[in-house]
């Protein structure tokens, strides 16, 4: 009796063992995939938000700057809020969706792939649609209405990405403001984790035969269309904010006149944020799980 015990505990300890190093590789996953895609969203998401504040300059120019003040002074950058908190988000989202799946396939009886799909995407949501209108409010406080300073920059002036103002100097954000984020961030998640999936199966396999590069072209394409819809709500919670007082026609012509570029440039943003990091983050938490033993 004593003898069928001592197996059975040495099971139970190796699959601890083996439950420690996957939840490391899930950790260590989501925050290289985070650190990876971050720059970018970080430069990104403030040029639309200064852009919607003011259409002085092109959207395209102002990316640019934060591009080029990025490699400049790369230090400053990286330990700027702004990054920290697009980090954040990202690490936050990925970390939840790995632990979750490795803790929810390690304890359920039966390997479900609907319950562990659905527990992941719940638990994903939970995490990221707070942590994304945190984001996105953060940001339209630091920079909407043009509030920084502007240095010189090849002979024109444009928005500093390294200048941040004080947190006791940021503004309220309304609710309404608040509410067309979540809506928009729903629109988002819904393009991102539930639909690719779905779209993926009626690709013909005269377009592309091999499971893995349907999943992976899904997974790329179809979030990037869900800004085509995301994008208006994203533009009329930025002019909520920077014109509290406007009319309804004066509102939809500034909507209007950004939402071209704006559109193309979260197009574009999609592809690092749901779709390069994703599928990195994917493989890299299949890589740190295979060598756990997983």
């Amino acid at each position: 009796m004593a003898q069928s015990v001592v197996p059975h505990q040495l099971s139970n300890r190796l699959k601890e063992d083996t439950l420690l190093r996957e939840l490391a590789g899930d950790l260590f996953a989501a925050s290289i995939s985070a650190s990876s895609i971050a720059p970018i969203i970080t430069a990104i998401d403030r040029a639309v938000v200064e852009n919607a504040a003011c259409s002085k300059f092109s959207l395209v120019s102002t990316l640019k700057s934060h591009i080029i003040s990025s490699f400049r002074h790369p230090r400053l950058f990286f330990s700027a809020k702004p990054f920290f908190i697009v980090w954040t988000l990202y690490a936050a989202t990925y970390t939840t969706a790995n632990v979750t799946e490795t803790v929810v396939r390690a304890f359920s009886q039966k390997k479900d792939e609907v319950l562990v799909g659905s527990i992941t995407f719940l638990a994903t949501c939970l995490v990221n649609v707070p942590l994304g209108v945190w984001k996105d409010i953060r940001f339209v406080q630091a920079y909407g209405n043009a509030r920084l300073p502007s240095p010189v920059l090849r002979g024109k002036e444009l928005p500093s990405p390294i200048v941040q103002p004080s947190s006791a100097s940021l503004p309220r954000v309304p609710k309404v403001v608040g509410a067309t984020f979540l809506i928009r961030d729903a629109i988002t998640i819904l393009g991102s984790f539930t639909l690719p999936s779905v779209l993926c199966e009626p690709i013909p396999d005269t377009v592309l035969s091999d499971p893995v590069i349907k999943a992976a072209a899904a997974q790329l394409i179809v979030p990037i269309f869900s800004q085509v819809f995301a994008t208006p709500v994203h533009i009329l919670g930025l002019d909520l904010y920077n014109h509290p007082q406007a009319q309804t026609r004066e509102r939809m012509s500034r909507i209007r006149e950004n939402l071209g570029p704006t559109t193309a440039m979260r197009c574009f943003r999609i592809i690092p944020a749901f779709g390069v990091g994703c599928i990195m983050n994917t493989n890299l938490r299949r890589y740190f799980h295979k060598a756990a033993g997983g």
